[in-house]
C-alpha cells in the first residue's frame, strides 16, 4: 500500500476525529441517551407509520425507517434526500452511504466502489430490473475511455429522476445473484406513492467557474390517481459545459534505458560497463528494460548526450517521465431523462404496475494536448533515410537531477519531438427500462408477485477524430518539478503558438499527416422474467419460492482508419489493394500531398490556438498558457474526413483490421431458483426476525471474437452455483438491534476477459496464443456481516458494522504451457500435423487465488432538536468507513511471472462522509463533506515491478440552500466542489511521480421550484 503523505494523514485525522467527536458529543448531550423503554416503544410505533416526505429532515427520517425495518443490511436514500441533495448525478448521491466511494471523471461522479469492490462486482437495477449504462470519459480519469465492462456509469442519469435508492450490502436467497459487493436499486416514483393530483417543476441556472459558462437545469413531475387507476410522468433536462485543465504523464515514469535509451556520449565513461559512445551497442543497465546491448546506430542525428547527465541517469532504478504534457478537456454535455408509471389496483388483492425509464446522455468532447512524444517512443520504424518519429534513441539528455528515490525531477533534452493535439469525440448514450409488475393475493395466506421487463444501454460514438501537428527535433526542452511535483515547469524550447514552427505534412519525406478516425458502439440488453410465491405459514414463519430467467447480450463494435498515420509514402490504399503505385489509375494515395498543398497553401485557416490554459492550476511563472493545434472541425469539413471513403485528399476508409479486440460479443442466459424462509419470532421477550434460504443458479454463456481478420469464433461455457444465505436481526431492546448476515456470492467474469479472440501463432516450434478466456469461472466469495444499530427515536440512529469478504478467486492474465484443446478454440484453426494435444504457450485470463476485504463502518444521524431556539433545527448525518484488503497480484503475464500481495484497486483505507444541516418550515441549508484516503488505481504500473499507480486523498465539499417564499414556491441554490478538489494521481509508492493533476472548477446552481 502506498504510504500516506503527511498532508493526507493530517487531513484524515482532522476530518474523522472531528466527525466522531461530534457524534459522541451529540450522543452524550442528547436527552434521548436516558430515554425510557416506554418512550422507545412509542418511537417504534411512530416510525412504523407512513411518513410524508417534505424537506430534507423528513427524507432522512424516511430513510432511517426503511433501514430499520429491513431484514437485510441496507442503506437507503429517500425522496428529497436526492431531489435536493447538492449532487450532479446519482453517483454523487450514492457516495453519502457508508462504505461507498466514487471515481470522478471530469469533475463528476461516474462509477462507484462499495466496500472495496468496483463496478464489475456491484449490481445495479432500475425498478428491480438489472440494468447497464455505458459512456466514455476524459483521458485523465481513473476510469478513462469507453466503458465495456459490467459496471454502471451513473453519470448518464440526473438524480432528479429517482425518489429512492437502496444499497443492499447483504444477500438473501430471493435477491438476484451477480454481486460480490452490493446491489444498488434505483427506484422511480409511482402515482400511488402519494394518491391524488400533484405536479411540480424546478428550474435552475448553472454557472461553471473554470470556463465561465452558464447552462440550464430543469425538472418536472405530473401525477394523478382516479380511484383504482394512476399515471405519473417526470422529466429532467440539463446541460453542462465543463472544462478540465491539467498536467499529466499518464504513461508514467519508466527506466532511463527503456525504449532503448538516449543517444550515447561523445567519449566512453570509464565508470560504466561496456561502451557508452553514441551509436555503439550500449549495455542495458535495467534488466526489465532489456538484456544484453541496445541496438546500435539508432541515434540518427549523431549528436551525443552530455556525459555528466548521461552518467547520472544511466543507472539501475532511475526513472524519468515518458510522456509529460499539458491538456485541456472541454465537455459539452446534455442529459434528458424521462420516467413514467401506470398503476391499476382494481382491488386490495390485485396491484398492476407498468414503469419505464429513459435517459439520453449526449457528450461532445474536445481534447487539447501539448506533449513530449519522443520520450514515449523507441526507434518507431525510423531509419537514416526516414528519421522522423524516432523516439528517445535520437534525443540527448543534457542536464538532469535525480532524487535519492531514483526519480528524475529535472531534465533538459535536445532533439525532441512535441505533439500539438486536438481530438474531437461525439457520443450518445441511451439507457432504458420497461417492466410489468403484478402483485396478486391468491388466498389469505398465499400471494404471487411476478415481473417481466427489459433494460438496455446503447452507447454510440459516430466519430472520434484525433489530429496532431508535430514539432520535430526541438532543442532546449526543460521539464522541472523541483519546486512543485504536481505542477512542473515546462519550457518547450520554441514558440508553441506559431503554426510555422510545426509540421502537418511533408511531401519531400513522404510524411503523411497524423489523422486518426474511430467509430465505436457498445450495446447491452437484458430481458428478465421472474415469478415469486409467498405463503404465510403462521404469524412467525413465511415461506418463499421463486424462479428467474435472464437473457443478456453485450456487443462491442469498433472501426478505425484503415491506413496508418504518420507514415512514409503509400503503396496500397483501399482503392488499390494490389500494391501497385499510388498513382495507378483509379487509386487514391493514403494522403494526396499535391492536392492538399494546392487547396490549402497555409495551415492558418485550418488551425486553432488554445488560450487561457491553467487559470485555476497555479502553474509556475513563465509556464505555457497557449498553443496552436489543428482545428479538427475545420479538417472534417474541408477534407470530408468522415466519409468512410477514399477521396481526392486521401484514403479515410474505416475497417475493423486494427480494432479486432473491440469487436466482440457475449451472450448469457441465466436460470435461477430459490427457496427462502422469513421468520419473526419472540425469543425470551425479544423479537428475532430475518431469513434464510438457498439459491441455485445456472449460467450459460457464449463468447464471440476474432482470432484473425478472417476468423471469428464463438465458444460456449456453462457453470452452476449454490448460494446459501442468512440474515438475522435480534432486538436486544426495542430500540437496539443486533444484526448478522452470511452469504455465498458470485459475480460473473468481466466482459473483456471472456473474449475468445486474440492472436494465434501456429508455426512449429513457436506455437503460442494470446487470447481472452471464454471458459472462465465466476468470481466467488463468502460475505460475513455483523452490526449493532441504536434507534433512540424517529429519525435518529447510531450504528457500528463489521464486514468480512473472503474472496475465493480473482481473474488475471497469465501465460502457461497447455494443450491447444484447453483454450476452447476450434481445432480447425490448426495446420496439418497439430491437434488438440499440441502444446502451446497460452497467454490468457485465468482464475487465480483471491484475497480478503475486511472493514468497519460507523454511521450516525442525529437531529439537534434538544438545542435552544433556532439551533433546534440543526442536525448531523455522518459516517466513517475503514477497509483493509489483500489480494494476490501477478506482476506480468509471463511464464515466470513473480507475485506480490497488496490492497484491492480503488479501495481507500479510510473514508468519511458528513452533512450538517438546518431545516425549518421556511429555510433549509446543508454542507456536505466527502473525504477518501489515498488509494491504489493499478498494479503493477510496469511489468515485473512490484509498485503501482495511486490517487492522493481527496476532499469534496458541497452545499445547498433553499428558502420557501410560499407553501408552493421555494428558491434553491446548490454549490458544488467548493474546494475545487483536483484529480491528483501519482506513480510509485515511494517515488510519487506525478501522473495527473487537473481541476474542473466549482459549479453553482441557482433557481426555484414550484408545486401545484
Amino acid at each position: 500500500m502506498a504510504p500516506m503523505n503527511p498532508v493526507s494523514r493530517l487531513r484524515l485525522a482532522q476530518v474523522s476525529s472531528a466527525t466522531l467527536a461530534v457524534a459522541l458529543a451529540v450522543a452524550a448531550a442528547s436527552p434521548v441517551a436516558a430515554q425510557t423503554k416506554p418512550a422507545a416503544d412509542a418511537a417504534v410505533n411512530e416510525e412504523a407509520e407512513a411518513i410524508v416526505v417534505q424537506g430534507f429532515r423528513a427524507s432522512l427520517e424516511s430513510a432511517v425507517a426503511a433501514k430499520r425495518l429491513s431484514n437485510n443490511i441496507v442503506d437507503v436514500i429517500k425522496a428529497d434526500d436526492i431531489a435536493s441533495m447538492p449532487d450532479a448525478n446519482l453517483a454523487e448521491s450514492i457516495q453519502r452511504i457508508p462504505g461507498v466511494s466514487i471515481q470522478r471523471d471530469a469533475g463528476e461522479g461516474r462509477n462507484v466502489t462499495v466496500r472495496g469492490l468496483g463496478g464489475d462486482f456491484v449490481r445495479t437495477t432500475l425498478n428491480g430490473i438489472e440494468a447497464f449504462s455505458a459512456t466514455t470519459g476524459s483521458t485523465l480519469g481513473v476510469v478513462a475511455g469507453i466503458n465495456r465492462t459490467r459496471g454502471f456509469d451513473f453519470s448518464t442519469f440526473a438524480s432528479e429522476l429517482f425518489n429512492a435508492i437502496t444499497v443492499s450490502k447483504s444477500q438473501s436467497a430471493e435477491m438476484d445473484e451477480g454481486s460480490l459487493a452490493a446491489t444498488i436499486d434505483l427506484q422511480t416514483a409511482k402515482p400511488f406513492d402519494k394518491p391524488g393530483f400533484r405536479a411540480a417543476i424546478s428550474a435552475q441556472g448553472a454557472y461553471y467557474d473554470n470556463n465561465r459558462t452558464a447552462a440550464p437545469r430543469l425538472a418536472g413531475l405530473l401525477s394523478n390517481t382516479w380511484g383504482d387507476f394512476g399515471v405519473l410522468v417526470s422529466a429532467a433536462y440539463s446541460k453542462r459545459k465543463a472544462q478540465e485543465d491539467g498536467y499529466s504523464d499518464t504513461s508514467q515514469s519508466d527506466y532511463s534505458d527503456a525504449l532503448n535509451g538516449f543517444c550515447g556520449t561523445a567519449a566512453d565513461i570509464a565508470s560504466q560497463a561496456g561502451s557508452q559512445v553514441v551509436n555503439t551497442a550500449i549495455p542495458f543497465v535495467n534488466p526489465l528494460a532489456g538484456t544484453g546491448n541496445r541496438p546500435a546506430n539508432q541515434c540518427f542525428s549523431g549528436r551525443p548526450s552530455d556525459a555528466t547527465a548521461y552518467a547520472a541517469i544511466n543507472q539501475p532504478n532511475v526513472f524519468l517521465p515518458r510522456n509529460p504534457g499539458l491538456g485541456r478537456f472541454n465537455l459539452d454535455q446534455e442529459r434528458i431523462g424521462l420516467t413514467g408509471a401506470i398503476q391499476y389496483q382494481p382491488s386490495d388483492a390485485t396491484h398492476i404496475t407498468i414503469d419505464g425509464v429513459f435517459s439520453q446522455f449526449r457528450q461532445d468532447r474536445t481534447d487539447y494536448a501539448l506533449s513530449l512524444a519522443s520520450n514515449n517512443r523507441n526507434v518507431n520504424g525510423a531509419s537514416a533515410a526516414f528519421p522522423l518519429f524516432a523516439g528517445r534513441v535520437d534525443s540527448q539528455i543534457m542536464e538532469v537531477n535525480v532524487l535519492p528515490t531514483g526519480q528524475v525531477d529535472y531534465m533538459k533534452l535536445n532533439n525532441v519531438d512535441i505533439k500539438h493535439i486536438q481530438e474531437r469525440t461525439k457520443s450518445t448514450t441511451r439507457t432504458y427500462e420497461l417492466a410489468l409488475h403484478l402483485e396478486q393475493t391468491l388466498t389469505d395466506r398465499l400471494s404471487f408477485d411476478g415481473k417481466v421487463g427489459f433494460a438496455g444501454s446503447d452507447y454510440n460514438q459516430p466519430y472520434t477524430v484525433l489530429m496532431s501537428y508535430d514539432g520535430f527535433n526541438k532543442d532546449g526542452y526543460v521539464w522541472d518539478s523541483r519546486e512543485d511535483p504536481r505542477r512542473p515547469f515546462i519550457n518547450y524550447g520554441y514558440d508553441v503558438t506559431n503554426v510555422n514552427n510545426v509540421t502537418f505534412t511533408n511531401a519531400g519525406t513522404g510524411l503523411t499527416p497524423d489523422i486518426r478516425i474511430t467509430r465505436a458502439r457498445v450495446k447491452n440488453y437484458m430481458k428478465t422474467a421472474a415469478g415469486n410465491f409467498k405463503f404465510e405459514l403462521n404469524d412467525q414463519f413465511t415461506l418463499k419460492a421463486g424462479v428467474m430467467y435472464k437473457d443478456f447480450t453485450f456487443r462491442s463494435e469498433q472501426t478505425q482508419r484503415l491506413f496508418g498515420n504518420n507514415g512514409p509514402p503509400c503503396t496500397v490504399s483501399s482503392t488499390n489493394t494490389n500494391a501497385a503505385a499510388c498513382t495507378a489509375a483509379g487509386a487514391y494515395p493514403t494522403f494526396n500531398f499535391a492536392q492538399f498543398a494546392a487547396d490549402f497553401p497555409t495551415l492558418g485557416g485550418l488551425s486553432e490556438t488554445l488560450t487561457g490554459f491553467g487559470n485555476q492550476l497555479g502553474l509556475p511563472a513563465g509556464s505555457v498558457t497557449s498553443w496552436v493545434v489543428p482545428n479538427v472541425a475545420a479538417y472534417i469539413d474541408k477534407l470530408n474526413l468522415l466519409c468512410n471513403c477514399a477521396n481526392k485528399y486521401g484514403d479515410f476508409t474505416l475497417a475493423i483490421n486494427s480494432a479486432l479486440g473491440n469487436n466482440r460479443s457475449v451472450s448469457e442466459k441465466d436460470l435461477s431458483f430459490y427457496g427462502q424462509t422469513d421468520f419473526d419470532i419472540d425469543l425470551g421477550g425479544h423479537a428475532l426476525r430475518g431469513n434464510f434460504g438457498l439459491r441455485y443458479v445456472r449460467t450459460r454463456v457464449a463468447s464471440t471474437g476474432f482470432t484473425s481478420l478472417t476468423s471469428q469464433i464463438t465458444v460456449p461455457n456453462s457453470y452452476t452455483d449454490l448460494l446459501p444465505s442468512a440474515n438475522v436481526s435480534y432486538e436486544i431492546r426495542s430500540d437496539l438491534l443486533l444484526r448478522g448476515a452470511f452469504a455465498k456470492v458470485m459475480a460473473r467474469p468481466g466482459l473483456g476477459s471472456l473474449n475468445p479472440g486474440g492472436s494465434l501463432n501456429t508455426n512449429f516450434g513457436a506455437q503460442s496464443a494470446a487470447i481472452g478466456n471464454p471458459l472462465l469461472a465466476p468470481y466467488r466469495a463468502k460475505n460475513y456481516d455483523l452490526s449493532l444499530e441504536w434507534y433512540p427515536r424517529r429519525g435518529m440512529f447510531y450504528a457500528v458494522t463489521l464486514f468480512y469478504k473472503d474472496v475465493g478467486s480473482t481473474i488475471q492474465s497469465l501465460a502457461a504451457q497447455e494443450p491447444f484443446g484447453n483454450t476452447g478454440l476450434p481445432v480447425s484453426l490448426l495446420p496439418t500435423g497439430q491437434d488438440a494435444s499440441t502444446i502451446y504457450i497460452v497467454t490468457r485470463f485465468r482464475n487465480t487465488s483471491g484475497g480478503y476485504i475486511k472493514g468497519l463502518e460507523l454511521s450516525m444521524q442525529q437531529p439537534l432538536d434538544f438545542l435552544p431556539g433556532p439551533l433546534s433545527h440543526l442536525g448531523v448525518a455522518a459516517n466513517y468507513t475503514y477497509v483493509k484488503s489483500r489480494v494476490l497480484y501477478f506482476l506480468s503475464s509471463g511464464l515466470t511471472a513473480t507475485t506480490t500481495r497488496d490492497q484491492f484497486i480503488n479501495v481507500s483505507p479510510h473514508s468519511v462522509n458528513a452533512t450538517v444541516f438546518y431545516d425549518d418550515d421556511k429555510f433549509s441549508a446543508r454542507v456536505s463533506v466527502a473525504y477518501r484516503d489515498a488509494y491504489l488505481t493499478a498494479l503493477p504500473f510496469r511489468a515485473e515491478v512490484p509498485d503501482g499507480n495511486y490517487s492522493y486523498a481527496t476532499t469534496n465539499v458541497d452545499a445547498a440552500l433553499s428558502y420557501r417564499l410560499t407553501p408552493r414556491l421555494q428558491l434553491t441554490a446548490d454549490l458544488l466542489n467548493l474546494t475545487n478538489q483536483a484529480s491528483d494521481q501519482f506513480s510509485g509508492a515511494v517515488r510519487q511521480s506525478q501522473r495527473v493533476f487537473s481541476t474542473t472548477g466549482r459549479q453553482f446552481f441557482v433557481g426555484a421550484s414550484y408545486t401545484f
